[in-house]
């Protein structure tokens, strides 16, 4: 009898929860036993690997993705199109993400009963951030060098979008190096392909070593709170991300979420949209048929600008924070609080532990006091988790949808095909 063999995803799963049970047998060892001692080294190990490796191919992928993407749109015509239909759903999106979490704290009242005399002060550092017109300017690199060693994602996008539209512009003069930059591309996906494979012992090392520092026992004192975020996220991928896929795209939901799981596992695990892009961008292509000129362009901008699950819990932690201290916020500081938390989570970085930091901004300009925010600094990593896998997959949704209107989806590809439906290798573009 022929053994099946595990999908990518399967293993990413198996990974994902073998992590909790060891992180749980550890903590309940205690942290202090020598054995834990011993231990959580090698889980860190394969963790911070992961991220290392990830980090180590994402810089050029970028660059080299997007060049191509709006090198080969044909016309400069289309690239204004899917621009402007992207970056209306990036607003329309996180306005309605910050909304629903509004919504669900008023419904759930996680801050209510909470006794704050409780909690230590200063577990969280106040972080001055920059002005909206600082914001602004912060999106364009002075120095692209410096920017690609540090990996300034904003800027990299910013520069890669700029030199896309001069080689769309220049027509057939810029051929050869638009094949150039197509063959890097190619390359870079390659590279990919290798370093994805070693996403389930990554996920395994990352859950482990977290759950088995913060134990189980972290989920009591902000249950309430944790409850709301989660069910927040879950009713927004289950209402609105579907309308959107169901009505505008015009695809089947649940196909959608099947082919997506692998970017969302990756994502909840790793707390960052920006490790997950790669194979957000190989599954975008090769199980939801968007264009690779289309995925190229939208996916990396959106791992930058689109904070959908973030936004939600902007909306909860300020009302968590005003409900611990008694603070009633009328309808109109409400719908200020949407707008600004809307800006602020289109311009949040894609990495771990920025939520945090741009929700003490909201609850200074809120005048609420942050020591409600030693509670949820705690357990963050743990609400990061669907806040990120949200992020990601609204990724996706905006790319299927924009790649649909536009007409470019290849429905084809998405009813019945897919790099994972047959198990084949990662596959770079389609033919």
């Amino acid at each position: 009898m022929k053994i099946k063999k595990l999908k990518l995803v399967h293993k990413i799963f198996i990974g994902l929860f073998l992590g909790i049970l060891v992180g749980a047998i550890l903590s309940k060892i205690g942290t202090d036993h020598i054995f834990v001692v011993k231990t959580m080294p090698w889980l860190d190990l394969l963790g911070q690997l992961f991220l290392r490796i990830i980090r180590m191919v994402l810089v050029p992928l970028v660059l080299f993705s997007i060049v191509s993407g709006i090198s080969n749109l044909t016309e400069i015509k289309k690239l204004r199109s899917i621009g402007i239909k992207t970056l209306v759903f990036f607003f329309l999106t996180g306005f309605g993400a910050i909304t629903m979490g509004i919504i669900m704290a008023q419904i759930i009242q996680p801050g209510a009963g909470v006794q704050i005399g409780q909690l230590e002060t200063g577990a969280v550092e106040m972080k001055e951030l920059p002005t909206i017109f600082e914001t602004i300017l912060d999106i364009f690199p002075e120095n692209i060098f410096e920017s690609l060693a540090q990996g300034e994602m904003l800027h990299i996008i910013s520069f890669s979008m700029f030199i896309g539209a001069a080689l769309l512009i220049m027509g057939e003069r810029a051929k050869p190096i638009v094949d150039l930059v197509d063959r890097c591309s190619e390359m870079m996906y390659k590279v990919t392909d290798i370093v994805v494979r070693f996403t389930p012992y990554g996920v395994f090392g990352l859950m482990g070593n977290a759950v088995a520092t913060f134990g189980v026992s972290i989920f009591g004192p902000v249950f309430k709170f944790i409850v709301a975020d989660y069910l927040a996220s879950i009713l927004y991928i289950a209402i609105v991300y579907s309308a959107i896929l169901f009505l505008i795209a015009k695809v089947n939901p649940l196909k959608f979420y099947k082919k997506s799981l692998q970017p969302w596992a990756i994502a909840f695990s790793t707390c960052s949209t920006a490790a997950a892009l790669p194979v957000t961008m190989k599954v975008g292509t090769d199980e939801l048929g968007m264009p690779k000129e289309n995925a190229s362009f939208i996916l990396p901008l959106g791992a930058t600008a689109n904070m959908n699950g973030t936004g939600i819990y902007f909306g909860i932690v300020v009302l968590f924070a005003a409900q611990l201290y008694g603070v009633s916020i009328t309808l109109g500081q409400q719908i200020m609080l949407v707008l600004t938390a809307t800006l602020l989570s289109i311009g949040c970085a894609a990495a771990p532990q920025t939520g945090l930091i741009i929700s003490i901004a909201l609850l200074t300009n809120s005048g609420i006091p942050l020591d409600g925010l030693a509670l949820i600094a705690g357990v963050y990593r743990i609400i990061d988790q669907m806040h990120t896998s949200t992020n990601a997959l609204g990724d996706l949704v905006i790319g299927v949808t924009v790649s649909a209107m536009e007409g470019d989806l290849d429905r084809e590809i998405f009813n019945h095909g897919g790099m994972f439906a047959n198990n084949e290798s990662l596959k770079v573009s389609k033919e």
